[in-house]
Formats: structure tokens, sequence, C-alpha cells
């Protein structure tokens, strides 16, 4: 990893292994110049005794009630460490009034590890917005020693772009980004969309049928090829990933205790993971978030070429959300992903998409798109 006093980078093991050592209690001593010096507001970084506190702020700030499982599982139980949180705090009152997220992520540019982050739930509490209180709170949190070492990734809702928009931080947001969907179940989702009754069940029906047989037919040659359900992803699979998703420019290897954590042990959301096997040897593997009656395609890893492999794996996924009773499938990525042309191919059609990404880094290559890989597992709330 980087170390925040040099800046040096180390490079991939093979296959890549994270360190596990958690560094908050470094964050929490290393020196921040502007901490807490406004007459009006305290601003200073939080403790895990404080998180509580702040889980009932961002659920406040954005309206909805987010259990404390899901929390304690990025702010506590995330194993690349605990989150850094910047709070701030009405000197006069005592309450809590802002904060913002980041939890260690993994990060590497090409074959070097880097000090990854993803930042997130940055609020102000209802009431308290037009105070200046987002400009105070970044100028501190940047002012940490650590700050200017991170590649980070973040989602800004449009709230978040409209303060960034304010302070001349336009040239951090990127996007929207690409997103596609596939319809799986064109008879559903007409019904769902308030089509004619006749028309849905009909027309519907002849649409099934023909995506069924055009997909079997773009993603035939799966002989010798099989499938197994994965519990508990193991070391195996960080070989295939790193083999398969390695990119020169900015990307997260997702490895084993990342895929275990984020998905298996995620506590509110439902994920199907499925391992492709080649000769009885690891060939990919892919995650489905289930939701209802929607689905979002999270990982999906396995080489280009042969085609083979990744046609089979596409078709089976795209059978197992069918079997999930799910009518929608959908992604997101850059632009240039490696597999974009493959889901083209069977169908993915872009829609309008209301995902932003914001970058975080001191390098001039970090705010441009083509630097980047990412997929919906990178995501904060998918």
């Amino acid at each position: 990893m980087i170390e925040p006093e040099t800046g040096s980078a180390v490079p991939l093991a093979a296959p890549f292994r994270f360190s596990r050592v958690d560094r908050f209690e470094e964050w929490l001593r290393a020196p921040a110049q502007l901490e807490s010096m406004h007459p009006r507001f305290d601003v200073r970084r939080a403790v895990p005794a404080e998180f509580d506190g702040i889980y009932d702020l961002v659920n406040d700030a954005f309206g909805f009630k987010r259990s404390r499982a899901r929390y304690d599982w990025i702010y506590r139980r995330n194993p690349y460490g605990t989150a850094r949180c910047w709070v701030v705090f009405d000197r006069a009152s005592g309450r809590l009034v802002g904060s913002t997220a980041c939890w260690p992520w993994p990060m590497a540019r090409g074959a070097h590890c880097v000090e990854g982050a993803q930042y997130g739930d940055s609020v102000v509490a209802p009431g308290w917005q037009r105070q200046g209180i987002r400009a105070l709170r970044g100028k501190v949190w940047r002012s940490h020693a650590w700050e200017g070492k991170n590649i980070g990734l973040s989602w800004p809702n449009e709230k978040s772009r409209g303060a960034m928009i304010k302070r001349g931080h336009t040239a951090r947001i990127v996007g929207p980004v690409p997103k596609a969907v596939l319809i799986l179940n064109a008879k559903a989702y007409l019904a769902e969309h308030n089509w004619p009754a006749l028309v849905s069940a009909a027309g519907g029906a002849v649409v099934d049928t023909a995506m069924t047989a055009w997909r079997k037919l773009v993603l035939q040659g799966q002989a010798g090829l099989a499938f197994e359900a994965v519990r508990r992803f193991e070391a195996s699979v960080d070989e295939v990933t790193q083999r398969c998703m390695t990119w020169p420019g900015f990307w997260s290897p997702h490895d084993a205790d990342f895929l275990n954590w984020r998905y298996l042990g995620h506590p509110t959301a439902r994920y199907l993971a499925f391992a492709l096997v080649d000769s009885c040897k690891l060939a990919g593997y892919y995650v489905l978030k289930i939701d209802g009656q929607s689905s979002w395609l999270m990982e999906f890893v396995t080489p280009v070429s042969p085609r083979r492999l990744a046609s089979a794996l596409l078709l089976h996924l795209i059978e197992t959300a069918q079997a999930a009773g799910c009518t929608r499938l959908t992604f997101s990525a850059p632009p240039r992903w490696r597999h974009w042309k493959l889901l083209r191919a069977v169908g993915f059609l872009p829609v309008p998409s209301e995902i932003y990404f914001s970058p975080q880094g001191e390098e001039r290559e970090v705010i441009q798109l083509p630097m980047w890989q990412w997929v919906p597992g990178d995501m904060d709330d998918v």
C-alpha cells in the first residue's frame, strides 16, 4: 500500500493480497492543519463510539431508514479498516450538524497497490444548509496529512453535485456514466409499465421466446463447462481476478476477502454468486444482486478470449436472474469496460443514467474517465 509519509507504491503480489492492518489509529493521530479552528463550528475526526450518532444524522438528512446492521457492515466491519469520518458540531448547542465518511477500499494503478478509499454519506443536518458547513468540512479534511495520497471513488447525488459546482469543483464531476438494461421478461415488463393486458401478454410472450432463442444462439459453445454456486469465495479466485481485471489505470482489485465481505457478508441485500469451471479449473465468476423484480450485475470476471467462457458465463447469469423472477438486469461501467461488446450483443440497451462519478486524488489523470475501471460492486449503495 502507499505509505502516507513517502507516497511510494508497492507492486501487486501474484495473486494480489492487501494488508488487513486497520490504520484507523494512525489516521486519527496524523496532523490536520485546520482542524477545530472555526469560531462557530467544531470540525474534527469521529471515533467509533460516535458512529451511532452519524447513522442517525445520515438517515435524517437523506430521508430514509438504513438499518444499523447495514451501517455497521461498512463503518465497522470493512476488512480494510474502520470508517474515517469527519464530523461538524455546532459549538453553542453541541449538536452534530454534518458528517462525511471515507471507507478504506482496495485500489491499484496498473500493477501497483495504492492507498484507496470510497467516499460517501456526505450530509448536513436539515435546517443547517447554506451556512458553509460543507465547504468548511472539506477544507479541514483536505488539510489532513494523508488526503493527498489517497485515490478514491465517490458517487455524488444531485445535492452533492450542486454543492461541488458551487464550490468550483465541476471538473471533479464525471458523468452521467454509462448504464444499460437487459429486459429479461418482456411480458411482465410491459405489464409493469401499464401496457394493455392483451398486448403485454401476447407481444411479450413472442419477444421472450425470440430473445431466449437468440441469446442461446449468440452465446453457444458451452461444452466442457460447469457452474458451481459460491457459498464462500476462496483464495483461488484471486488469480482469476488479477489475470482478467488488471487495468493500466485506476481499478479496484476485488480479492476473496473483499468479495466475501461485499456480497456474502452483506446484512440486508440478496446476492447470488456462481463460479465457472472449465475442465476442473476455475475460469471465472459472477455476482448478481436480486432486488424484487430488479437485478444488478455486480461482478463479471472471466477472460475476453476465448469468447466461449464469457458467453457461457453471461448466459448462465441471465438464466439465474430469470429464475429469480427478475424482469430486468442492470449494469454500469466506464465506456472502456472490457465486456461491453458482449453485453450489447445479447440485447443490453443504453438507458438514461442518474449515476455520476467523482474521482478523488491529486494526480492529473485521476479525473480522466478513460483511466478508470469499476463495476457496480464499487458503488457504495448498490
